[in-house]
């Protein structure tokens, strides 16, 4: 074996030593991003369960204003708004 094979050795060892490093790495990187995503998940289901309560919350209300204003607009005298308080 003359120098220029055990160069051409030594390279070739050393890409796939390079390509398995590599490839660790992007592994490692995929398992973190692999766990943000299962965090951000967790994250939406959670505001989504806030944004159902509130939306029935909302509801709730929309309706409870609609029978008093029923049985407000029953009453002959109409409803205003008060004027703000002076001091």
């Amino acid at each position: 074996m003359n120098a220029l094979d055990i160069g051409s050795l030594v390279a070739i060892l050393g890409l796939l030593l390079k390509s398995m490093h590599d490839k660790s790495k992007a592994a490692e990187e995929m398992g973190a991003l692999k766990q943000q995503v299962k965090s951000l998940e967790k994250r939406a289901d959670r505001w989504d369960l806030k944004f159902e309560s509130i939306e029935d919350k909302l509801e709730k209300l929309v309706a409870s204003m609609s029978r008093v204003e029923a049985l407000m607009g029953s009453s002959s005298t109409p409803l205003q708004t008060p004027s703000p308080l002076k001091r």
